[in-house]
């Protein structure tokens, strides 16, 4: 399986470029336009590494790490025309592992790439490893979009799916309402916590032995939902 990158950044004609540039050296690419898609995008591609621009309109690159370490750790390598020793700190203690000064030319970003992922030990087998809790009597796997319950397979709508799998990457973590929104209905349901709630009790009657009294999908009241990681 192919390492995955994820480019972010404003300009397509960036975005063309590199992916031209990453796909002619084996990574598979995908691409996104501003920092709220961005974050659609980490959460559903699950990439190796993400390749993300600081100015952008709406959500700038800083926002859009700080959101990102939210949920995933992810190597990110910040791409910026802002120079100097400050910004760069900023980048380094933000979260990212790299920062790259735009104008760069691709033999440096490529190295910087191979780079990155070294130290981060990603390999070309990739991240869609299977997630195993209750020793493996709950199952999903990210390749193929399979849940299984105790070794029966559990149709899930892709809804309660990808709610399934934000609980699962941050089990043990508590993920608040707003989080869920961001991550599975994205833009424009920011004031709609009640489908959280009603996809909380959807996804409990399909994975849980008793929804009333779930072992797997817990409540924290006030704060959030949690995957037991049991």
């Amino acid at each position: 399986m192919a390492i995955k990158i994820l480019i972010v950044d404003d300009s397509q004609d960036t975005t063309w470029l590199l992916k031209r540039v990453l796909t002619e050296e084996g990574y598979a690419v995908q691409l996104a336009h501003d920092g709220r898609e961005g974050l659609r995008q980490a959460f559903d591609y699950r990439p190796d590494l993400v390749l993300l621009d600081v100015m952008m309109p709406d959500m700038d690159g800083w926002t859009m790490l700080s959101r990102l370490r939210e949920f995933s750790d992810v190597p990110v390598i910040m791409l910026t025309a802002v120079g100097g020793e400050q910004s760069m700190v900023q980048g380094l203690d933000s979260g990212a592992d790299d920062y790259v000064t735009k104008p760069y030319g691709m033999e440096e970003l490529k190295a910087r790439v191979r780079a990155v992922l070294r130290r981060r030990g990603v390999s070309e087998v990739g991240r869609s490893k299977l997630l195993q809790f209750d020793a493996g009597n709950l199952c999903i796997d990210p390749a193929s979009q399979k849940v299984t319950v105790r070794g029966d397979v559990v149709n899930l709508t892709p809804t309660e799916y990808k709610l399934l799998l934000c609980l699962a990457y941050n089990a043990g973590r508590i993920v608040t309402p707003q989080q869920i929104l961001d991550n599975v209905w994205g833009p424009g349901y920011e004031d709609s916590v009640a489908n959280v709630k009603l996809y909380i009790w959807y996804l409990r009657r399909k994975i849980e032995a008793d929804p009333r009294n779930p072992q797997y999908v817990q409540t924290m009241r006030g704060t959030g939902y949690y995957l037991s990681d049991i």
